[in-house]
């Protein structure tokens, strides 16, 4: 398994089957801990080998894979950090979750690098590690309650001590393919991760900190890389600045003048008239109760603390929201009330379900309304016309449950369309089945390829992150359909390594710099690593998981966006006239990347760049390799 890296690692890994309680430890994989850098790159390697070909989201085959990175719990900015993987019910494909919170912290002190769950018990149990070894305690008095009380339910019973909850709320007990797990108020919030910890009648994971965190290598010169980093966040405008004073909806103000704001399921631009109930001042002025970090230490603070006072939504309270709940819940579905927003997003904080993916289903299932593919039969006498905030409210309770229409809207928009056909397919916001971030491609074209050829679906910034670039830079044109590629896999990659795998915040590595970033992962881990073998690291990351959802059936037909970004424009704003030429697009990631053009898998050439290889040990990803599965 080769030298294990000295710093930043505790060097094992615990198994728990939750349906026999077997557990074992094992020393970690000393060559996946350097290659892939730790948390979300050391998961995915460790999927691989751990879950079946063609294994069902939802049956005990599929496992449960938490880790923390090198930096997660130490005292680098934002490195409150942990990483899970499984596959996803949502889109029967790899998934990763990031959360902030006390998990990522707590995985480094419990003296284990990763935790994995896996089997499914036939009660529900929750999950407490501690000592060094894990205890399967009943649950069953625990079923049903939300995820604010669990968590209550679980400190009263436990011992007293420093522990990290992370559970399930009704939307994973429902098996919702878009459930997501809370640690305190933070989310693993896409994919459908809370439906594979309800698949297993696992209500919680509890995880007790230990005295220590795993010790970094060089001490002294991490504490030096620490104090450049905080500078740099001092001085960035960005990370000082809009993210500090109105955290992640400091973007509404950005999307809504550049025209790119998604509104009535993107049929049209959110008007900057319209908006203004959206912005960040709004929050600030009139819900703020505190600034926040999601753990320290953090020089941001961008988590916002609100409550609603008055108003027919009076009362509600909410970590948050951040811009994407604001633009699924709100501009999507034609509500721009904060209240109503903050509302929406406090009931699936509780009852565990994605934000983004219900408030686009919702806003999928308001245009079916309009378009009178729906009727009030079909939707239970619920008038689903866009702007009816407290339609939009009331499905995002009956979803959880899978009660009355809301049953329809736990399915997702794929799902959804595939059952109301008549061509509703087109405006389905999805990708490969995970419904899409806030950012219209139509205006800025490199998200395009964010969304379509992203690993985990439709998501804003896993597959890479180009808004900002299109947005800001003077030398790119954020209307051309060519040129996308380097820059969707530069903010790709570089995310993969230096935070989600690292270990820190990816909205504070936005202000930190390439050389003193890598200079910060050395100092941890002891290993010299230039900023160009941190991007590789990061290519390698995104590559396996490419290999695991090639081998899970995705091939290169699946990397798509939704039709209506590739035929219709919106009517007007900054944005009129535009659409996306994504097979061109496509093609030069494709060529850029060394992915084969028909399975979309990495070429033998790729795999050798990589040092992956061995990947071919696999016969099914071997075939597909050399052609023959295609």
């Amino acid at each position: 398994m080769g030298e294990f890296p000295v710093g930043g690692f505790w060097g094992k890994a615990l198994f728990v089957d939750v349906g026999t309680g077997e557990q074992r430890v094992e020393d970690l994989d000393a060559a996946a801990a350097r290659d892939f850098v730790g948390g979300r790159g050391l998961a995915a390697r460790y999927l691989f080998d751990m879950l079946p070909a063609g294994a069902d989201p939802l049956s005990p085959e599929n496992p449960l894979i938490f880790t923390s990175g090198p930096l997660s719990g130490t005292t680098a900015p934002g490195s409150a950090r942990a990483a899970l993987a499984t596959k996803s019910p949502q889109t029967g494909l790899y998934l990763f979750c990031i959360t902030g919170g006390d998990l990522g912290p707590a995985i480094k002190r419990s003296g284990f690098d990763l935790i994995a769950l896996t089997g499914c018990s036939d009660k529900p149990v929750y999950v407490e590690i501690a000592g060094g070894k894990a205890k399967l305690r009943p649950a069953g008095h625990l079923w049903g309650l939300d995820t604010l009380s669990t968590q209550e339910y679980i400190r009263e019973e436990l011992p007293r001590g420093e522990v990290a909850i992370t559970c399930i709320g009704p939307g994973g007990e429902n098996l919702v393919p878009y459930a997501c797990l809370l640690n305190e108020r933070r989310a693993l919030g896409r994919g459908g991760a809370g439906a594979v910890m309800g698949s297993k009648k696992v209500k919680a994971m509890v995880v007790r900190a230990g005295a220590e965190i795993a010790p970094v290598f060089d001490p002294d010169g991490f504490k030096a890389a620490v104090k450049k980093i905080v500078k740099e966040l001092r001085e960035h405008p960005f990370t000082s600045g809009p993210l500090k004073l109105h955290g992640s909806v400091s973007t509404v103000a950005v999307t809504l003048n550049s025209g790119i704001m998604p509104a009535d399921n993107w049929r049209r631009s959110a008007r900057v008239e319209d908006g203004s109930g959206l912005l960040g001042g709004t929050l600030r002025e009139h819900f703020l109760v505190k600034d926040a970090p999601c753990g320290d230490p953090c020089p941001s603070r961008c988590s916002k603390v609100t409550v609603v006072r008055d108003g027919p939504y009076a009362g509600a309270s909410t970590e948050g929201p951040e811009y994407e709940t604001v633009y699924a819940l709100g501009s999507s579905c034609g509500v721009y009330d904060l209240g109503a927003v903050i509302a929406a997003d406090q009931l699936c904080d509780r009852y565990g379900i994605d934000t983004i993916s219900v408030g686009v289903t919702i806003s999928f299932a308001m245009e079916c309304f309009e378009r009178g593919l729906l009727t009030l039969e079909d939707t239970g006498g619920i008038d689903l016309r866009f702007g009816n905030a407290d339609a939009m409210i009331q499905l995002v309770k009956d979803a959880a449950f899978r009660r009355g229409f809301g049953a329809q809207i736990a399915l997702g928009s794929k799902a959804m369309a595939e059952r109301i056909g008549q061509g509703s397919e087109a405006f389905a916001m999805h990708a490969k089945g995970m419904e899409v971030g806030g950012y219209d491609p139509r205006g800025a074209k490199g998200m395009a390829l964010v969304y379509g050829c992203g690993n985990r679906g439709g998501c804003h910034h896993a597959g890479g992150y180009t808004v900002t670039a299109e947005l800001t830079n003077p030398d790119i044109d954020r209307f051309a359909d060519t040129g996308k590629a380097p820059i969707t896999l530069g903010s790709r990659n570089r995310r993969a390594a230096a935070a989600d795998s690292a270990g820190t915040c990816a909205f504070l590595t936005i202000g930190m710099q390439d050389a003193t970033l890598a200079e910060l992962i050395g100092a941890a881990t002891g290993r010299e690593i230039a900023p160009a073998e941190m991007y590789l690291a990061g290519e390698r990351i995104n590559a396996l998981e490419r290999v695991i959802n090639v081998r899970e059936g995705l091939r290169a037909a699946d990397d798509t966006v939704p039709g209506r970004l590739m035929t219709e424009t919106v009517p007007d704003g900054p944005i009129a006239g535009h659409v996306v030429d994504f097979p061109l697009m496509r093609s030069e990631l494709y060529a850029a990347s060394g992915y084969d053009p028909v399975t979309s898998m990495p070429t033998r050439e790729t795999l050798a760049r990589l040092n992956l290889e061995w990947v071919t040990s696999d016969p099914v990803v071997a075939n597909l390799v050399d052609g023959a599965g295609q």
